[in-house]
C-alpha cells in the first residue's frame, strides 16, 4: 500500500519569506541570524517566466524558467536554463515591487541587481 507523501518542508517559515506584487514573486532565505543567504525574483509569473537567482556565496545569474520535462508518474519540475544579462527594464519592474516587503530586504535585492544590469 502506498504511503501518502509528506509537504514538510525542508526550510522552516522563518528561514524562507515569500512577497508577490502582480506578476513579480520575490523569495528570500535567511540564516540563523536573520541575514539573508539568498533570494529569487521570477518576474512574469505565469506568462513568461524568467528568474534573478542570488546566493551569498557569490552565485548570481539572470535566467529563463522552463517547464521541465515531463516524466510519467512524476509531477512536472520547472528547471532554470541558460545565463543571460539582466536587461534594465527588469530592475526597472522590481523598482515599483510593493508585495509588502520591507525596504530593508528591498534595496538589498535592488542593490544586487543594480550590480548586474546592462544600459
Amino acid at each position: 500500500m502506498l504511503k501518502p507523501s509528506s509537504n514538510t518542508s525542508l526550510v522552516s517559515r522563518d528561514e524562507r519569506v515569500r512577497y508577490v506584487d502582480g506578476t513579480t514573486c520575490l523569495t528570500i532565505w535567511y540564516d540563523e541570524q536573520e541575514e539573508i543567504i539568498a533570494f529569487e525574483v521570477i518576474f512574469g509569473l505565469a506568462i513568461d517566466e524568467w528568474a534573478f537567482l542570488y546566493h551569498r556565496k557569490g552565485m548570481t545569474r539572470y535566467c529563463k524558467v522552463d517547464d521541465g520535462e515531463n516524466r510519467f508518474g512524476r509531477p512536472q519540475k520547472q528547471i532554470m536554463t541558460g545565463t543571460y544579462i539582466l536587461p534594465d527594464s527588469e530592475l526597472e519592474k522590481f523598482s515599483h515591487f510593493d508585495g509588502a516587503i520591507p525596504l530593508k530586504e528591498k534595496n538589498f535585492v535592488l542593490n544586487i541587481m543594480k550590480a548586474r544590469i546592462v544600459k
